[in-house]
């Protein structure tokens, strides 16, 4: 890793797969009940290169960018379909009271 200094310094992120022993689980089917898989340590994520055991310090900050990035794609995504509960959608217009029914009250066409 390079060496830099204050506020620059940033790790580089591991290339991680899930473990192949365990399918990304954590843990393996034994005889009567499940066990920690030992070839992952019951993480579940191995390094994409060699396929050996990492340490947690390696794995989290990998999820974690992962975690924010597959977030930034479902907020993306529901703006899009607009589903978003700060714009009104189709939802929230049929729940709403639109005074065209008798009496001014609500009609949905149902």
């Amino acid at each position: 890793m390079k060496r830099l200094h204050g506020s620059l310094q940033q790790r580089e992120l591991k290339f991680i797969v899930e473990c192949n022993i365990c399918l990304g689980k954590g843990v393996r089917l034994g005889i009567f009940h499940y066990l920690e898989c030992e070839h992952c340590l019951g993480s579940g994520w191995v390094c994409g290169h060699t396929l050996k055991t990492l340490q947690l310090s390696d794995i989290v900050p990998v999820l974690n960018y992962r975690l924010k990035d597959a977030l930034n794609e479902i907020a993306k995504a529901r703006q899009l379909l607009g589903t978003d509960k700060t714009t009104p959608g189709p939802e929230q217009q049929y729940q709403g009271n639109n005074r065209r029914g008798a009496g001014g009250t609500n009609y949905t066409g149902d």
